[in-house]
């Protein structure tokens, strides 16, 4: 800093960043003491991953509600895009998992957006063309008609999809906290039947806290008696990543011992 009279203060410091312990596990998207551009493009394609080799790769199906974080938002923001997209990459960057389907829908327009069925990667470049067509803070007349339309989709989207022929290892919805005035009733739970893989939640929410209540999504997961993750950083997410493949991987062997010939 100078003044007027040319006096002259100065001071000078070295930063360093450094993960916290609890987060040294995390993978770094570069490497320390490296500088590269921020990504501008969220929906490039992904690299390909070097899948795990001597044991059969997980077959998973992710349901994504692309909504705004903050409930009938008038646009969805980068940042809750960028955010339920990392979703998406940390799961095709497991190694164990080997097979995706992608279903990304909105509840708000009760539309689907996307759908993407049993492939070896997730077309992420189509999945952001796709998004274009959302169109909301716009009221459609057909809409308005409808009493609890949302939750009819809902509970038609969990009847289609989780009662659905194909048989994944694993489902995972994902998105921000669904509040919509009235839950998916338990007697169309019931219709789906027994379901013979885990489900999990993925709930994007920054500020847990604030909301910390069940949302329709959530109750729905529970009646299959799946399990729900809070995720609020990169630490959360990685987590929760790395529990669900362990839990269905291990599921998944105990179906296939239960299977071999000579098991009681």
């Amino acid at each position: 800093m100078r003044d007027r009279s040319e006096h002259l203060c100065s001071s000078y410091w070295d930063a360093e960043a450094t993960l916290p312990p609890k987060d040294k596990q995390l993978t770094l998207p570069i490497l320390p003491g490296a500088v590269r551009a921020a990504e501008a493009e969220a929906f490039k394609d992904e690299p390909p991953v070097q899948r795990t080799r001597g044991e059969a790769p997980l077959n998973v199906k992710v349901l994504v509600n692309f909504a705004p974080l903050h409930a009938h938002g008038a646009t969805l923001q980068p940042l809750d895009t960028v955010a339920l997209v990392s979703i998406l990459r940390t799961i095709v960057r497991e190694p164990r998992i080997g097979r995706f389907s992608v279903v990304a829908f909105n509840l708000e327009e009760q539309r689907i957006l996307y759908r993407q069925r049993d492939s070896e990667r997730i077309d992420f470049p189509a999945l952001g063309e796709a998004l274009h067509s959302l169109n909301l803070g716009t009221v459609d007349l057909g809409r308005l008609s409808q009493k609890n339309g949302e939750t009819e989709f809902l509970a038609n989207l969990i009847q289609r999809e989780i009662g659905g022929a194909d048989h994944p290892d694993a489902l995972i919805f994902a998105g921000p906290k669904a509040l919509l005035d009235e839950s998916v009733s338990t007697e169309s739970l019931k219709e789906v039947g027994e379901v013979q893989y885990p489900v999990f939640y993925m709930n994007y929410n920054l500020h847990p806290d604030s909301t910390p209540w069940r949302d329709a999504i959530g109750r729905a997961v529970k009646f299959f008696k799946g399990y729900e993750y809070s995720i609020s950083r990169p630490r959360d997410l990685w987590a929760a990543v790395g529990e669900i493949v362990s839990k269905a991987a291990k599921l998944k062997n105990v179906r296939r011992l239960a299977a071999a010939p000579g098991s009681e």
